[in-house]
């Protein structure tokens, strides 16, 4: 465990040591600390993992936190395991990708100092066991990743969107408060495993407990309704620090889920169904509003929502499976929770990863101002391609696998003798088969949109893929990718210990069932690519003398194609989002000449986000005229300011005196 804590130490070195290098080789250094930090941190994270133990350091501060425990368990090593390479992932992309704001040596040591701030804020939060230490950790890493989101702060959309991310933190971390204050005073203590006395009793006060922590972690998750700063903050920030806050920083909201829940033992059955209800409509508001995106990183943030609400659904399966006792459904729920975490993880940082190299080499995010792309980026077109096939949840790919665990889960669900759950599986089935139908949709649209066809307008400066440290970290994690989509019960014995902690009584027979099917899917997903290699082989043998055409087949060889004839991004999507405008709806603006065959013309079309709509805005404008009820206090008159310090002054002494 001190090696682990050196190692997050390093991390921070790192950040600092940065701030005090030439501009050209800070990106250098921090990755090489990150690097460095490694060695002493996976040791520890995967000997937990695979042996199940439990790694603790007492830590003796002055009241009020008194002694703190920092605990590496099982579910602390796999998020520990995210967390650290998806900051190495972060540390060489960002080599390359801040090369454009080149000439502004404070703002990129700021950058460094604060990612390597936030990456040892986060892993520090899945290790620490004690309220008051926890909080603080929280709060450092949300306020490090808000100054990382806020760094490009010339530009006012981007200050707007940081100081959205920062209060919607704040407003988490308030519940957060209000739950480990009110758990803490009624245990009698502030570490972690005194919780268990009051959280497991499952009464209406900790079922109330579970809400408020429910509602603080899923703020940083994104579950819908308190999902309006992923779509804000992620375009704002770095493409580096937006596939670190999207890959690893969201799950920590899902962390502290699944922490409370092991505190808190066999759960509520109805709890279980509110927070799988939950799940479900956070995934679909997640697609449907991801596919009406135009902005590529508007839709990857929209996208993570979606996948929140996929490892939620897992959650919700593994709760009703602890609540009704049928460890196989518990075991297959929180499998396909983790597993999906995981799998996020990687699909979602190599999608972040290419919309930074689109960006730096075009200067736009607009998917209707691109197109052709494929052919100047073709490692980024395959990295991109690879992962929205894994964000599909398609077969021979990662994604796939752990969804195909959530839908064995619901189906062994129906066994469960109740007509509540029964309904209940039936609504979650259909909610994830229509989440990844749309999926299919949205990310068809930003693959194709993007990388295939002819530009839409001239590109800038002949895009290329110059810069490797742009390119490696999208390589080794698309390679990973495939890699779980072949070989998925490696990853199941990973998390083997995870699981055993939530699944308790699960037995060697269940957990046989699961890795014979995943080797089974193994078997035929590897016959698939070897038989789809033959075939290809053999065509190209016998194409191989052939005097092939190279004119289209449809347009009668006509061959002077038109960016104009394309489809866009909003055109792409227009029947889709004629069914679901009551979810998804649009303001539409048409600008043209009254003429018949105008010369000039266009239409802009925006989404609005029906959470800011109908709940975040008519609050903020109902606060704003409450509190102008009070403007008059606000005089600017020195003596009316002094009169209101000795008003109080006197009041609290009456109230003093009266208590005695």
């Amino acid at each position: 465990m001190t090696e682990f804590l050196v190692g997050v130490a390093v991390i921070f070195l790192g950040g600092v040591a940065a701030c005090v290098s030439p501009e050209k080789g800070k990106g250098w250094v921090f990755s090489l600390f990150a690097a460095s930090a490694q060695f002493l941190i996976l040791p520890a994270v995967i000997s937990t993992l695979l042996s199940g133990g439990l790694a603790q350091l007492p830590l003796s501060f002055g009241e009020p936190i008194g002694l703190a425990y920092l605990r590496l368990d099982p579910l602390a090593a796999l998020f520990s395991l995210l967390i650290s390479t998806g900051t190495i992932f972060a540390s060489v992309y960002s080599i390359g990708y801040m090369k454009m704001y080149a000439g502004r040596a404070s703002s990129l040591s700021s950058h460094y100092l604060f990612l390597g701030m936030m990456s040892a804020a986060m892993l520090l939060v899945v290790v620490v066991q004690n309220a008051i230490l926890f909080l603080i950790v929280w709060e450092v890493m949300s306020v490090s990743s808000f100054l990382l989101v806020a760094f490009d702060n010339g530009d006012a959309e981007v200050r707007k969107a940081a100081l959205y991310y920062f209060t919607a933190m704040q407003v988490g971390a308030a519940f957060l408060i209000a739950a480990f204050g009110w758990v803490s005073a009624a245990s009698g203590s502030l570490d972690f495993n005194s919780f268990t006395s009051v959280l497991g009793r499952w009464d209406f006060v900790s079922i109330l407990l579970f809400v408020l922590f429910f509602l603080g972690f899923g703020t940083k998750a994104g579950f819908v309704p308190l999902h309006t700063w992923l779509p804000r903050a992620h375009p704002a920030a770095p493409t580096g620090v937006s596939a670190l806050m999207s890959g690893v920083m969201i799950k920590l909201g899902i962390y502290g889920i699944l922490r409370i829940l092991l505190l808190s033992g066999v759960p509520n059955s109805h709890v279980a169904y509110g927070v799988l209800v939950i799940s479900v409509l956070t995934g679909i508001f997640g697609i449907t509003n991801a596919i009406a995106q135009d902005d590529i990183k508007r839709l990857l943030a929209y996208s993570s929502i979606e996948n929140v609400g996929i490892i939620g659904i897992g959650i919700g399966i593994g709760m009703l499976g602890l609540a009704y006792h049928s460890p196989l459904v518990a075991m297959l729920g929180f499998l396909g929770a983790l597993l999906h975490t995981v799998n996020h993880f990687t699909f979602k940082s190599v999608l972040f990863h290419a919309s930074g190299v689109i960006y730096s080499r075009t200067h736009t995010r607009d998917m209707n101002k691109l197109g052709g792309l494929g052919k100047y980026l073709p490692v980024t077109s395959a990295g991109f391609l690879i992962a929205s096939l894994a964000a599909m949840g398609l077969p021979v790919f990662n994604g796939f696998i752990s969804e195909l665990a959530l839908y064995l889960g619901l189906a062994k669900a129906f066994m469960i003798s109740s007509v509540v759950t029964s309904v209940a599986a039936l609504f979650s089935l259909s909610g994830l088969a229509f989440t990844g139908a749309m999926a299919l949709l949205a990310f068809s649209k930003a693959y194709g949109i993007t990388f295939l066809g002819l530009p839409r307008e001239r590109l800038h400066a002949n895009p290329a893929e110059t810069e490797w440290t742009l390119i490696a970290p999208m390589v080794t994690l698309a390679v990973v990718i495939v890699a779980m989509g072949l070989l998925p019960w490696l990853a199941v014995i990973l998390l083997r210990n995870v699981i055993i902690q939530f699944v308790p009584a699960l037995s060697p027979d269940d957990f046989l069932f699961v890795t014979e099917t995943l080797r089974t899917v193994s078997t035929v997903f590897t016959g698939l690519l070897v038989l789809t290699g033959v075939f290809l082989g053999l065509r190209s043998l016998l194409l191989k003398r052939r005097n092939v055409a190279t004119f289209k087949t449809w347009d009668c060889g006509y061959q002077v194609g038109s960016a104009r004839l394309q489809y866009t991004g909003s055109s792409f999507a227009q029947p889709f989002l004629h069914l679901v405008e009551e979810l998804v709806p649009r303001r539409i603006r048409v600008n043209k000449e009254p003429f018949l065959f105008p010369k000039d013309a266009s239409l802009e079309s925006h989404t609005q986000d029906l959470s800011e709509r109908f709940i975040y805005r008519p609050t903020i404008r109902a606060v704003d005229r409450f509190l102008g009820l009070f403007s008059w206090i606000q005089s600017g008159r020195m003596q009316q300011y002094i009169m209101y310090g000795l008003v109080f002054i006197v009041a609290l002494l009456i109230w003093i005196l009266g208590v005695k």
